[in-house]
């Protein structure tokens, strides 16, 4: 059953990865075109071209008319969203509950794949072009929102919730888009970018928690540090730009991942 669910989360990620590529084109380009096609030489595409992985790897990498290389963003979304989905389904924080179909875990491990697809197209768009798309960060909160939701009722018709899962969710969006919004703020876009703390609210509503929030603020700087440092010192300036979604992406789902030993860390 495992096996079988990792696969088909697989192909399901891969076909999102697929869509999420094309989303990125699409805004960058203001193209409202309704069905794929060649950036190049607007060539249609079939449908036994828009297989993920699949096409790209039978057409090497090229369109089948004009023979021009479409580049390798495109598998390597599909690559990168099929694993995610797939890790997310194993080290889901709740397994046994998803396992048993929980309806509540259900739903939040199915908003939450939705949440990946928007993020992934906020990640490429800001790794490629420095740049945050207003669509997917709106897409991002609205399916943040979803998961507070899901969140808050499951515990309101378990007759838990209480005033320090207020202040906890509260606190979350206070960390991250509060603080990133004073910093871009009083920085004028020098530290962060307005993107940034916009996108921090769909990631702190998802979160709903304020450890899990200070988590992911400090691993996300971390890793914006481990980037930025050797390029700044080889380069000799301190001022040099990176986007920093990416960062704010990868930590978020790596504390969602790795929340019970947060948790747990937190409760010693």
């Amino acid at each position: 059953m495992k096996i079988f669910v990792a696969v088909m989360l697989f192909v399901i990620g891969a076909m999102m990865g697929s869509f999420a590529c094309c989303q990125v084109w699409r805004i960058k380009k203001h193209d409202k075109s309704k069905r794929s096609h060649c950036m190049k030489c607007k060539y249609q595409l079939r449908w036994y071209d828009n297989i993920p992985i699949v096409s790209w790897l039978a057409l090497s990498g090229k369109c089948r008319k004009c023979k021009k290389p479409i580049g390798c963003l495109e598998i390597l979304a599909e690559l990168l969203l099929g694993i995610m989905f797939v890790a997310s389904f194993l080290l889901w924080p709740r397994y046994d509950a998803l396992m048993v179909g929980n309806p509540w875990e259900v739903a939040r491990f199915a908003t939450f794949l939705m949440l990946l697809v928007a993020l992934t197209i906020s990640f490429i768009f800001d790794l490629k072009w420095s740049e945050l798309p207003m669509a997917s960060l709106i897409a991002g909160g609205v399916l943040g929102a979803v998961m507070l939701g899901i969140n808050v009722a499951e515990t309101v018709v378990a007759g838990i919730f209480g005033w320090s899962m207020a202040a906890s969710i509260f606190g979350a969006l206070m960390i991250l888009p509060g603080l990133y919004f004073v910093m871009y703020k009083i920085s004028s876009e020098r530290w962060v970018g307005s993107g940034d703390w916009v996108l921090n609210i769909g990631l702190a509503l998802a979160l709903s928690d304020f450890w899990l929030a200070i988590f992911a603020m400090f691993l996300a700087n971390f890793l914006g540090c481990i980037a930025f440092l050797p390029g700044a010192i080889s380069k000799k300036d301190m001022n040099m730009k990176i986007p920093f979604g990416p960062f704010l992406i990868a930590a978020f789902w790596i504390i969602y991942m790795a929340q019970n030993l947060v948790f747990n860390l937190v409760a010693i």
